[in-house]
């Protein structure tokens, strides 16, 4: 009698096991909120989805494209974030549940990016910028965030108005980014797209001419 309940036992863990393992390779992951809940795995989850490339496709509506030019931090403010040097810092881009992030500037309490990406765009929708002091042992620390109203954004595309400079928090500093619509030529199936490829002689080497 032991040993029957012993078997019924193992085998509802390996039928648990089979529809978890049946899950995980077939359920669309789409964030790394969906990854992390969906019985404690992490994002390495992600890479056991092989319908991804039919369940993922790629965004249709409008865009606009963020500019995050650099920031200038208060040093007296932020000398705490690093005690031996400058800290090393990255601003993130948030819009709509969609995100982008700078790359890494060291040692600077002046960092410049010029750094720029294509955005889903939804014009009811602000834009929050947060400046990281980023750490290799422990996490990245936040050292102020700005924000942007939908109305302000969608003012700045419309009008084309020049870069903002935003306060990321009194006497800690301030980032200046920029909002503008997607130029044509970076936009999806466009021509203009095909003629930056022939000015660099890519299409005809391509065809053997």
């Amino acid at each position: 009698f032991s040993q029957s309940k012993m078997y019924k036992q193992l085998s509802s863990y390996l039928c648990l096991a089979a529809i978890v393992s049946t899950v995980t390779a077939f359920a669309p992951l789409h964030s790394q909120a969906s990854s992390t809940a969906l019985f404690g795995f992490t994002d390495t989850v992600k890479q056991w989805n092989f319908l991804a490339p039919w369940t993922d496709r790629p965004y249709k509506g409008p865009e606009c494209v963020v500019e995050i030019i650099g920031a200038d931090l208060n040093e007296k403010s932020n000398s705490n974030f690093d005690r031996f040097s400058k800290p090393d810092i990255s601003v993130e881009v948030s819009h709509n549940k969609r995100t982008r992030k700078t790359q890494t500037e060291g040692n600077s309490f002046t960092p410049r990016y010029l750094w720029s990406a294509k955005m889903p765009y939804r014009s009811n929708r602000g834009f929050a910028f947060t400046v990281y002091e980023n750490n290799v042992v422990k996490g990245d620390d936040i050292m102020g965030r700005a924000y942007i109203s939908a109305e302000d954004a969608k003012e700045m595309i419309d009008e084309k108005l020049p870069a903002k400079l935003l306060s990321i928090g009194e006497g800690i500093g301030v980032v200046k980014v920029q909002i503008y619509a997607t130029p044509q030529y970076l936009k999806e199936g466009d021509s203009d797209k095909i003629q930056l490829l022939e000015e660099t002689g890519y299409i005809n080497a391509s065809k053997g001419e």
